[in-house]
């Protein structure tokens, strides 16, 4: 099974139809992701591991890593340890 990381480092790629993504990747830098991508990666993380990311948290994403701890500080747990 794959690590929260991984889910996260997947789903942006494939948002972003990129075969590579490292956690350290900027979305908007590296990636060359707009606004409407990053709102779009957020709803599917939100689908994907079912939690709510405020709206006033968009503004401290900026790289890959900060989607990562934003998921990883919101789901529960016993899920955290299912996806290592």
């Amino acid at each position: 099974m794959k690590s929260v990381a991984g889910k996260v480092q997947d789903l942006v790629g494939r948002q972003l139809g990129l075969r590579s993504v490292r956690l350290e990747d900027h979305l908007v830098e590296d990636l060359d992701a707009v606004s409407a991508d990053i709102v779009n990666i957020v709803a599917a993380l939100e689908d994907l591991f079912e939690i709510v990311i405020e709206e006033e948290a968009l503004a401290d994403i900026r790289k890959v890593d900060d989607l990562c701890r934003m998921v990883t500080s919101r789901i529960d747990p016993q899920q955290a340890e299912a996806a290592r």
